[in-house]
């Protein structure tokens, strides 16, 4: 929009304003929020949250008839009484002998409506249970499901409202000064009007989120997690699709149909047994006991009928869950691809954002390498977009762990974990590059380049670690300062020690401890050791002797390093045996294998080979220009070995070299 050229410096007041705008771009840091936690800690808390209270359930009903009709052996307690009012003598000759009678006694059912056909009842029942527990099972998720998506918001609410009042906090920052621009006459009102726009935007979703927030008000159920990095699912669809399968295929095997009834269960059989009282008209009374037997046949039977039509309703029953889990299938396939649309829609952020972080780097440059053709108020706006893709980010992120917890809650009893599988942003997408680069920084570049061209230079190449040569007596130590500073804004910084002669100092450690703390308040991350006792005159005749005291000097590194909370690296040649390298895994972080002179694929394969299943994440592999014609052909080593060893990180001899290699490309 504008610029601190010449012409803009001759209107002070103009001048001061874009200083301003200037000075909040210089103090404005983006830090972007990264996908790298492979934990799922978030997303397994929130799917073991239950809705409190009890639901309406109909297994439990059925269950409960199912005890009862377990429980009903068909017996019976029967008895009687009756009073006869005012009887006489003279009733006898009516056969009417007693003033009263009861009795008491016990009946037993034992085919129709008693224990037998109970039995029958009994697996009618089961067979029922087993489908409604299932249906039941999902209808429970879903309620649990509501409690989950309610949580689910809440969570990822939380950071997106610190997203928005970074974004508040710098819009008001800049909007005074902005507004005075175009007083000015410097600015265009379209201007004022655009932040004015990003503001409204602003409060309008914040007070959205905050409003939504407090009504959830999840209490204890708020989640301990890093909101400046979430962790990134997908969905297994392979394990999805065979447990809902199988939970279905395990259902319906579990019960083959037998027929129910037999042909005694319509034959009405009960037993008995009665102790009678007579209160006779004379004077004496009688009692007695009597057993006896109740036959009922039906004319005819039907017990076939009775178990087709008990058939036709086992198989329409089956058919009918058949379809609910056919429904079910198609509602997660659904939510599946909506899944994967929202991840696509993830990935064109992320791709995005990278795009944008890049441009907001170029205007970063301009300051740092002082440029006249500075716009701050573009950067700004460069600063304010890569928050709202975050925003955009986290908002796709909870649509994804959404659809996920959708999926879970339609396969009742699944664990979270084998619904989805974690991953990070650069395993999404096979475009991405995610390789992990490495320079070395010998002191003679300091000599060539600014700290601040340097440091640049690093963050376009994407090294995340950056190994920088050091000693006691460094003429160079304040550019490597300023450049180190630099530098830990992006990367790692490590200290390289590479003086040879120290391989012979008895208080190495004292020069160690010396060294991390010469550098003024540059704290690095680890220390990289360049010591190299093979190129010793005498290593062809003492080689043994060497490797010995080689080791013992890694040992007493090793011990400062872990003691002072320290990474510690070394450079080894391929060359190097197996007793050598193996004890070195033990003793540092990182080993760099120099790949210099042979830079065979097939022979850096075979040497490397015997440690990538132990060593994998602490082995690097290191290139060094002279071995390579151009950076294509060394970018194509880089891949090719990548995908032989299936290692990920590499390194670069040295950051000096590499410059050059653009600069003749550039030339030509």
């Amino acid at each position: 929009m504008f610029g601190l050229g010449v012409s803009a410096q001759t209107d002070s007041l103009f001048f001061q304003k874009v200083e301003k705008l200037q000075r909040l771009f210089d103090e404005a840091h983006y830090q972007p929020i990264l996908f790298s936690d492979t934990s799922l800690a978030v997303i397994e808390v929130i799917s073991q949250m239950t809705r409190n209270g009890n639901d309406a359930n109909r297994s439990q009903y059925l269950e409960k008839q199912l005890e009862l009709a377990e429980s009903d052996y068909g017996l019976s307690a029967t008895g009687g009484y009756q009073e006869n009012i005012n009887p006489t003598v003279g009733d006898l000759e009516d056969n009417l002998i007693y003033r009263r009678k009861f009795n008491l006694g016990l009946k037993w059912d034992v085919l129709q409506n008693g224990y037998f056909e109970n039995k029958v009842k009994a697996r009618i029942l089961e067979d029922r249970i087993l489908r409604e527990q299932l249906n039941q099972n999902s209808v429970g998720e879903s309620y649990n499901y509501l409690k989950r998506f309610d949580n689910t918001i809440y969570t990822f609410n939380e950071v997106k409202i610190q997203l928005l009042n970074e974004r508040k906090a710098q819009l008001i920052s800049e909007y005074e000064t902005v507004a005075e621009l175009v007083y000015l006459k410097r600015l265009k009102k379209e201007d004022l009007i655009g932040f004015d726009t990003r503001l409204s935007e602003v409060e309008s979703l914040i007070n959205v989120y905050q409003s939504y927030n407090e009504y959830l008000n999840p209490s204890n159920d708020t989640l301990a997690f890093n909101p400046r990095d979430l962790p990134l699912i997908d969905l297994d669809y392979t394990k999805i699709f065979y447990m809902l399968g199988q939970q279905t295929d395990s259902l319906l095997s579990t019960r083959v149909y037998d027929d129910y009834y037999s042909w005694y269960h319509q034959i009405s059989l009960n037993a008995y047994a009665r102790y009678n009282f007579y209160d006779l008209i004379g004077e004496t009374n009688r009692s007695f006991g009597s057993v006896g037997i109740n036959v009922t046949v039906p004319i005819p039977f039907n017990t076939k009928l009775k178990n087709d039509i008990a058939r036709e309703k086992y198989t329409y029953d089956n058919e009918k869950l058949v379809r609910q889990r056919a429904n079910i299938h198609e509602e997660v396939l659904s939510t599946g691809y909506e899944f994967r649309y929202k991840l696509k829609q993830f990935i064109s952020f992320y791709q995005k954002r990278k795009l944008f972080i890049e441009k907001l780097r170029v205007e970063k440059v301009k300051v740092r390498l002082e440029d006249n053709n500075i716009d701050p108020l573009l950067g700004l706006e460069l600063y304010d977009d890569l928050l709202q893709i975050d925003i955009e980010l986290v908002d796709l992120l909870q649509n994804m762990y959404l659809k996920a917890l959708k999926v879970h809650s339609q396969i009742p009893n699944s664990d979270i974990r084998d619904i989805i599988k974690t991953q990070t942003a650069e395993q999404i997408n096979e475009y991405v590059d995610s390789k992990q680069r490495a320079v070395y920084v010998w002191s003679k570049t300091f000599n060539e380049y600014s700290a601040g061209f340097l440091s640049e230079y690093c963050v376009y190449n994407e090294f995340k670690k950056v190994i920088v040569a050091t000693s006691k007596s460094d003429s160079l130590k304040d550019k490597k300062i300023k450049f180190m500073k630099y530098a830990q804004e992006n990367a790692e910084v490590h200290f390289m020690i590479g003086e040879n002669s120290l391989f012979y100092d008895e208080n190495i450690l004292e020069y160690v401890d010396a060294l991390v703390k010469g550098y003024g308040d540059v704290k690095p991350t680890g220390i990289h050791i360049d010591i190299e006792p093979h190129t010793f005159d005498e290593w062809a005749t003492e080689k043994q002797k060497l490797t010995s005291q080689y080791l013992e000097m890694m040992g007493k590194i090793s011990t400062y390093c872990r003691d002072n909370n320290l990474k510690l690296g070394v450079s080894v040649p391929l060359h190097y045996g197996e007793e050598v390298i193996d004890k070195l895994l033990k003793l540092c972080d990182e080993i760099y294998f120099m790949c210099y002179e042979n830079v065979k694929s097939e022979y850096i394969e075979r040497k490397v080979k015997p440690y990538v299943d132990n060593g994998k994440k602490k082995l690097i592999l290191a290139f060094r220009t002279e071995d390579f014609g151009n950076r294509i052909e060394m970018e194509d080593k880089i891949k090719d070995l990548q995908k032989l060893t299936n290692l990920n990180a590499f390194a670069y001899h040295d950051l000096r070299r590499i410059i050059s290699f653009d600069q003749r490309n550039i030339e030509k």
